[in-house]
């Protein structure tokens, strides 16, 4: 024999399932739903059971994200570098937008950009080649942590024996010590050779 209707707990409505009895607000019961997503909420129960009310709300979020982007990757690794991109880019920051750094304008529709970039590799972010450029194709790449770390404004880069290196690189190559490596050659201002061996 099912339950009465006036008594739904454990009653699914959709992505929500009926815990408990909630507050009585006018001339309705309201009932404590959680939802898939892990969220509860406060319904009424002719909501539920009208087929109203489905899920707590972020069912309806995700239908508005998928109506407004027709790629279907919202929320996505890739996406969220583009819109970074576009941030960086659009608002005052000193070190894009004040620099004059700016995007490809074919970059304002993320379907052109994730046709010139393709999608982001796992581990890996977006980077400009030339960090004194803009954001376009021929200039941006999928880099490591690592990559971008040897490549800033800030770097120091070296030359020695005809290979152009950070100091990190260098260090790595080399295995020494990075901080040491770099008093060699800057507090103590060493010889390349001396300060290598």
């Amino acid at each position: 024999m099912s339950k009465p209707l006036n008594d739904l707990i454990g009653f699914k409505f959709g992505s929500l399932i009926v815990l408990k009895l909630g507050r009585k607000k006018g001339n309705g019961a309201w009932w404590i739903c959680k939802c898939n997503c892990g969220k509860q909420k406060e319904i009424r129960a002719s909501d539920l059971v009208q087929g109203k009310i489905n899920s707590c709300g972020c069912e309806h979020k995700e239908r508005i994200a998928k109506s407004i982007t027709k790629h279907g990757m919202v929320n996505t690794k890739t996406y969220n570098s583009w819109l970074s991109m576009k941030y960086r880019c659009n608002k005052l920051n000193e070190y894009y937008s004040c620099r004059g750094i700016t995007y490809d304008k074919r970059w304002n529709s993320f379907e052109n950009f994730y046709l010139d970039m393709g999608e982001a590799p796992e581990g890996m972010t977006l980077d400009r080649v030339d960090v004194n450029g803009n954001y376009e194709k021929f200039n941006c790449r999928w880099a490591t942590k690592e990559q971008q770390a040897n490549n800033t404004r800030a770097n120091i880069f070296i030359e020695y024996k005809g290979k152009k290196q950070t100091i990190a690189q260098w260090a790595k190559e080399l295995n020494i010590n990075y901080d040491k490596l770099r008093s060699r050659i800057i507090k103590y201002k060493w010889s390349l050779d001396r300060a290598f061996s």
